[in-house]
């Protein structure tokens, strides 16, 4: 493995962590939004039930993508 390879590779992961936490915060706005129209609890509550729902959101999108890329790959 040459030189360009590595950063190759550790620019990658630096690109794939920050789509994480920009998927994670869009999740987490997203579902911000829709909880405070549609429940009438505290925002703190209302805050950290968003916080989990864009974790396990996130968690979700991802998976989603690798399973899709691993159907891809099996079809081709």
């Amino acid at each position: 493995m040459n030189k360009d390879t590595a950063m190759i590779e550790i620019l990658g992961k630096i690109l794939s962590r920050l789509v994480n936490v920009a998927l994670f915060i869009i999740i987490t706005i997203l579902s911000l939004v829709f909880l405070r129209e549609a429940v009438d609890m505290n925002l703190a509550l209302t805050a950290l039930i968003s916080i989990v729902i864009g974790i396990v959101g996130t968690i979700a999108v991802r998976y989603l993508f690798t399973l899709v890329l691993k159907i891809g790959d099996l079809f081709s």
